[in-house]
């Protein structure tokens, strides 16, 4: 029992390690990948998006950490301004031969908007998230 015990806690300790290994072979799989942190942002879950995202891309996770207490703190100081979050949707797609790519969505609150933006690099082997930002005004969408 305790050896399965230690085994299970050996190999969660070692997930977000090998986890920065992850390179997707197409962009389709990479693409789900990002649509599945836009919802755990969506369920106002900020910390666990960063830290989701983290075990997936090649950003330092010292700044992934950063992003994650930065945005849950300024979650909190907001939400009662943005109010409930409704939803998120993609909102463009741009693509730079098969090298490098932008998603960025829009997450949606009753009173106002963040727009996120995923930055994915495919080195010929495989496509990872090189880079990730979120702000609160549309600047360059329009």
């Amino acid at each position: 029992m305790n050896r399965m015990i230690f085994t299970m806690i050996f190999c969660v300790l070692l997930q977000p390690a090998s986890g920065q290994e992850i390179k997707y072979i197409n962009r389709d799989s990479l693409n789900r990948f990002c649509d599945r942190i836009m919802q755990t942002f969506a369920a106002g879950k900020f910390r666990e998006a960063t830290q989701f995202f983290k075990q997936h891309s090649v950003m330092d996770s010292t700044s992934v950490n950063n992003i994650g207490i930065t945005m849950s703190e300024q979650m909190a100081g907001l939400m009662p301004f943005y109010k409930k979050i409704v939803g998120y949707e993609l909102i463009t797609e741009k693509e730079v031969k098969n090298s490098l790519a932008l998603r960025q969505y829009l997450l949606k609150f009753e009173n106002y908007f963040l727009i996120f933006d995923f930055f994915l690099y495919n080195n010929n082997t495989g496509w990872t998230i090189s880079n990730f930002y979120y702000k609160d005004a549309p600047g360059d969408l329009f």
